[in-house]
Order: structure tokens, then sequence, then C-alpha cells
């Protein structure tokens, strides 16, 4: 079990030093190096330590995903993706399964998988809307801020008074929780359906807000 959460501390410092700083190749180089690590340890099924290898084997599939995504790497991510899936549900987390179905579908979207991948965040919302735990808030929050910039993105198709929604139902989960990354988003989020609409002066209060939450961002805080 230590050796497990060397391993996931060295994914969240690759998030911290690498990927969120724009070095991806480097980032997606250490989730790599993680991810032999985990394959080294040699944990079988029947271990008591397979369910947590399993989940950082998901969150390591995950962070990778979303660098190959970056990449434009669509169809390698959407493959790596099952195997987050696979991993996932072997943890028993249901955390963990939440995310990695929530990650999966916008893969899916953004590859134009649309209704599978639009089903596979909705499974996502079921499991956070299941629970009132802080993880459970946190991910159903940035649902609703993942619906919004999709449509905002024109991915899928919403009006902008629906994205002004979603923005909101965002804010009422993430302020109370004090999760300022989310907030940010959600304002940012928000300032774009306003502009789609023309309405300048509410665009403008939502980005001094969004510009003013992005400055009280501190790496324990953030979603992922």
């Amino acid at each position: 079990m230590d050796e497990i959460k060397t391993i996931e501390d060295q994914i969240e410092k690759a998030l911290w030093s690498l990927e969120q700083a724009g070095e991806i190749e480097g980032a997606l180089a250490a989730y790599r190096e993680a991810e032999e690590k985990l394959g080294a340890l040699g944990i079988a099924t029947d271990d008591s330590a397979y369910p947590e290898g399993q989940r950082v084997l998901a969150y390591c599939l995950m962070r990778q995903g979303n660098i190959l995504r970056q990449q434009g790497k669509a169809e390698e991510a959407l493959a790596l993706g099952e195997r987050e899936i696979a991993a996932a549900r072997a943890s028993g987390d249901k955390i963990t399964l939440a995310r990695t179905l929530m990650s999966n579908g916008t893969n899916r979207i953004v590859s134009g998988e649309t209704d599978s991948g639009l089903a596979l965040a909705d499974q996502a919302r079921e499991l956070f809307e299941a629970g009132e735990s802080h993880d459970h808030r946190q991910g159903l929050g940035w649902y609703w801020i993942l619906q919004a910039d999709l449509a905002n993105a024109g991915l899928i198709e919403r009006e902008p008074a629906h994205v002004l929604g979603f923005a909101g139902r965002a804010l009422a989960i993430l302020e109370p929780i004090e999760n300022w990354p989310g907030v940010a988003r959600a304002y940012a989020a928000r300032a774009a359906a306003h502009e789609r609409m023309g309405h300048e002066r509410e665009a403008a209060r939502d980005r001094k807000e969004q510009q003013h939450y992005e400055g009280r961002v501190e790496p324990e805080e953030e979603a992922g």
C-alpha cells in the first residue's frame, strides 16, 4: 500500500509541476512511468491492495487520456479510456468510477460520438448525485461545468439560456464547498453565454468574477 501511495504522489507531482505548467510531454512521460511502476508491483486480483492499485491506475490513465486529447490523439485517448473504465470498476470506488465515466464521456463527445459520450456523462452524474460528500458535490458541480463548456464550444446543441442555467447550478454547488477553480470556470462559462446573447454588462461582470476566483486557485483545491 505504501508503494501505491508513493506512485500516486508521483502522479500528483507531475500534474502540478508539469501538466499544469504546460509541459505536457514531460507529464505524459511521468504518467507512463507511474503506470509501469504499478504494473511492476504485480498485485494479484485476490490481494487486499488490488482495489487501491486499480484506483490509482484509473487515475493515472485518466491523466494520460487528458494529455492525449490535448495532443489531438483522440483515438489513442478513447482506447486508453476503455482500460481506465475497467480499472475504475475493479477499484470498487464509486467516485473514481464517476470521474472516469465523465472523463471518457468528454473524450467521446470531442471525438464526435456525442450520444454515447453524453450517456457516460449522465451515468457519472447519477453516481455523483447518490451522495453528499465533498467529492460527490465537487463532481456534480464539475458535471454542470462540463455541460456548459460543451454547449459554449458548440459540441452539443444548447441555447445560451441553458448554459446560464448549467453555470448557475455549478456555482450553487461549488461556492459553498469553496472549490475556486470550479467557481472560476463556471463564471467563465456564464460570461461566454452572456456574450453570445449580447449582454455586455453581464458578461463583463462575470469576467471580473472569473478573474477574482482564478486568483484564489490552489493546487489542493483542483478537481482534476
